[in-house]
Parts: C-alpha cells; sequence; structure tokens
C-alpha cells in the first residue's frame, strides 16, 4: 500500500513539475510578443492581437506556475506563526491552514470550470481586435487551478500522514 503512495507521490510531483516548465514556457512567450510588439511598432507595422496574447499568456503563467511554487515552498506561508508551536500544536495548526487552502483551491478550481463552461456554452469572444473564442486560454487557467488543487490536497494527505509521535511518559522528572 506504501508503494502505491510513494508512486502517487511521483507522478503528482511530475505533474507540478510539467506544469511549472509550461509556465515558464509561457513567460517565454510574453518575451517574444513584447519583443515582437516593440519591433512592430519600430516599422510601423500594426500585428492585432499581440497584447491580448500576451495577457493570456500571463494569466497562463500565473495559474500553471502555482502547483510547482506551492510544491517547492514557494508561496507565502503562515511559518512566523506556527513556529514557536511545539510539535503536536504546529501540525494541528498545519491540517487547518492546509484544510482551508484545499477547500479556497477548490472553490477557485470549480468557478474557473464554470467561466470556461459557460464562456464555451455561449461562445463568447474577446474584445480585441483578434476575437477569440474565450474559453480557450480561460481553460489554461482553469486547468492549472485544478492542479493547483490537487497539489494542495496532496499536501494535506501527507500532513495528516506524518502525524508527530505523541511523547512517551515513562515517569522520569
Amino acid at each position: 500500500m506504501q508503494s502505491v503512495f510513494f508512486t502517487l507521490d511521483r507522478v503528482l510531483k511530475k505533474l507540478y513539475l510539467l506544469s511549472g516548465y509550461a509556465a515558464a514556457t509561457s513567460l517565454i512567450i510574453i518575451a517574444i510578443l513584447v519583443l515582437l510588439s516593440i519591433v512592430s511598432r519600430m516599422l510601423s507595422i500594426y500585428i492585432p492581437g499581440l497584447t491580448e496574447y500576451s495577457g493570456y499568456a500571463m494569466v497562463s503563467a500565473s495559474f500553471l506556475a502555482l502547483a510547482y511554487t506551492f510544491d517547492n515552498h514557494g508561496h507565502i506561508r503562515v511559518e512566523l506563526a506556527i513556529s514557536r508551536l511545539d510539535e503536536a500544536k504546529r501540525w494541528y495548526a498545519e491540517i487547518w491552514c492546509l484544510s482551508v487552502a484545499t477547500l479556497v483551491a477548490m472553490l477557485l478550481s470549480f468557478y474557473m470550470s464554470k467561466l470556461v463552461y459557460w464562456s464555451w456554452r455561449f461562445k463568447e469572444h474577446s474584445e480585441g481586435s483578434d476575437a477569440i473564442l474565450m474559453w480557450k486560454p480561460q481553460s489554461i487557467a482553469a486547468i492549472g487551478s485544478c492542479i493547483f488543487s490537487i497539489c494542495v490536497l496532496h499536501h494535506l494527505i501527507k500532513c495528516v500522514a506524518n502525524r508527530p509521535k505523541e511523547p512517551v511518559a515513562d515517569g522520569r522528572t
């Protein structure tokens, strides 16, 4: 049973890493689009949609980076507040914090997925010059938020499984 959890842990960490690579690729796309925008303005050439696509890439980078960053302890945490607690109280505090974070992440995933569904259902287009169907860039954000939800739940389960040992009362003073 433990080997199943170990394998699942490895697979999820690879998923978070792939999500991080996708976020890094989005950042490279942003840089290329900004450079293309600068060069096209210098040459007095209008390329429609550059600003919009840069924005879509920024949203993709932001949401796809959430899980990778959380898994590598890059998010702001409550360490300062809980670091002074003893091991058992700290464990309970971490469980509480991760539970709240899991709930918030799952709500984010739910509503992002709902946004994609309704954008797809109503065939919503962007208001920019490119008039792209909005569900396409929104779906990348929804995927990133779902991976983030999985990541936070993963860390909650690992925290619950790693309950600290209770101190043994052996009668010594």
